[in-house]
């Protein structure tokens, strides 16, 4: 479990798969600018979880949690290419909790997690170009644009959109600024 000041997040179990098909399925949960274009079986949302991977890609998924265990979200890290020393992070919230921080401090959170457990210099998130919220929550979590990648992939109502990459580099986090306890992630 990561332990930060509102919420928690803890790696996704077995028990977690009905919940989390819920939400990626869910127009409402993915929301205007987020689309999960991989509808996934819930025995393969099992697989992803018990094996942490995907497509042979190390993947770990999390529920984000406030301190009395009311689930909010979904957080995800990934590497994709083991060798170029990045991670890859993402992140949602269901409606009735956005715009009151909570995205922020996931972000924060698994930065100070990622930076503290594992030798990269880099993280990063694509997001919505059109995405002005998920965008203050990388800002103010350090994040910086370094992008617009052009026609990046499908938005929600099944056209292209475009994305912004942004990233925080190891030298640019320096030290932790959310995460408050870190149990064993086994």
């Amino acid at each position: 479990m990561l332990e930060g000041k509102r919420i928690n997040l803890r790696l996704a179990e077995k028990e977690d798969v009905p919940l989390l098909a819920q939400w990626l399925s869910d127009v409402n949960f993915a929301g205007e600018y987020q689309h999960f274009p991989d509808q996934i079986s819930k025995d393969q949302l099992e697989k992803r979880i018990v094996e942490q991977k995907l497509y042979q890609i190390e993947w770990f998924d999390f529920i984000i949690e406030k301190k009395d265990g009311a689930k909010i979200g979904w957080a995800v890290h990934y590497v994709s290419a083991p060798n170029f020393g990045w991670t890859e992070i993402g992140f949602a919230i269901i409606p009735s909790e956005r715009n009151k921080g909570y995205a922020t401090e996931t972000i924060q959170i698994l930065s100070d997690y990622l930076f503290l457990s594992r030798d990269i210099i880099r993280i990063q998130a694509m997001i919505d170009a059109r995405n002005i919220a998920s965008r203050r929550a990388l800002e103010k979590a350090g994040f910086k644009k370094e992008g617009t990648m052009r026609k990046a992939f499908w938005d929600a109502e099944g056209k292209w959109a475009d994305a912004d990459i942004y990233s925080i580099l190891r030298e640019e986090w320096k030290r932790p600024k959310m995460l408050t306890k870190t149990q064993a992630m086994e």
